[in-house]
């Protein structure tokens, strides 16, 4: 099943909590994860945030 959600949470390697990043369309987890590479490193955790 290929979860989309426009509200992702991460977590880098060294950080105590999470943090948010957010989509104007709903994205997948590989989308998420290009992202974040591409602009703050490789997450350790990402969780997908619902909606309702």
């Amino acid at each position: 099943m290929i979860v989309r959600r426009r509200t992702w949470f991460y977590r880098l390697a060294g950080q105590k909590f999470a943090q948010v990043i957010t989509f104007t369309m709903p994205v997948t987890a590989a989308k998420v994860r290009d992202a974040l590479s591409r602009s703050v490193g490789a997450p350790l955790e990402l969780w997908g945030r619902s909606a309702h």
